[in-house]
């Protein structure tokens, strides 16, 4: 068994309530049934790993309780499977957050990094004609880097996987999502821009850049 270390802080609004339904992942690598359950760590930290995936191949997923009455994200996430053929869940049973990180009104659903691709930055900024940063591994599953608009304005943009459309994160963190969305206050403004793979979360915050500067705290990491 591969070691991992587990950590909480006090980022967020640990206010939330454990459910008395456990959670399950489900996607097309086990025909959106119930075969794989997440584990309760506590504080609101749930983990599940679906194993004997072919490595690579991507699969379409979403965290549910039984009936599906309640699942996350809102539109299906997407992810490969790592090189051993696994994909790992976090799952944060919490819906209010105050850490700077978006989505910050809902439940989030992160994976460890199966490290089969880089990221990149999508938008408006060129009409979406090409990608305006490349993102750099920060390790740990974190992916960053800045950029300048050169324009004030709305702009609309979304993560995507290096050069393929086949995976990108919006705005509930799902695959499908609707666009991020980021307004500039002034011309030649440096924006940063942080995913956060593992706790399902990234920066800046849409409509304003209140946020820049605040430093990731760690929730759940996976030791290399």
């Amino acid at each position: 068994m591969r070691g991992r270390i587990f950590g909480m802080v006090a980022v967020a609004a640990l206010a939330a309530t454990a459910m008395a339904q456990p959670y399950y992942a489900r996607g097309e690598f086990n025909g959106w049934g119930l075969g794989n359950v997440l584990t309760d760590l506590g504080g609101g930290l749930w983990h599940g790993m679906v194993g004997g995936l072919t490595p690579a191949q991507e699969f379409e997923y979403k965290i549910a309780v039984e009936d599906f009455s309640r699942s996350w994200p809102g539109s299906n996430g997407k992810v490969p499977a790592d090189s051993i053929g696994e994909i790992h869940f976090n799952f944060f049973d919490i819906a209010s957050w105050s850490d700077g990180f978006f989505p910050n009104d809902r439940e989030r659903v992160g994976y460890e990094d199966p490290g089969q691709f880089a990221w990149e930055i999508m938008g408006s900024f060129n009409g979406w004609s090409g990608p305006v940063l490349a993102l750099t591994d920060q390790g740990s599953g974190v992916y960053a880097g800045d950029m300048v608009v050169p324009t004030a304005g709305v702009y609309e943009w979304k993560f995507r996987k290096e050069g393929d459309w086949s995976i990108s994160i919006g705005d509930d963190f799902g695959n499908a999502a609707a666009n991020n969305v980021l307004t500039t206050i002034s011309a030649n403004q440096t924006v940063h821009f942080e995913l956060d793979l593992p706790n399902g979360r990234w920066v800046p915050e849409p409509a304003s850049l209140a946020c820049l500067g605040i430093g990731f705290a760690l929730v759940l990491r996976r030791r290399r």
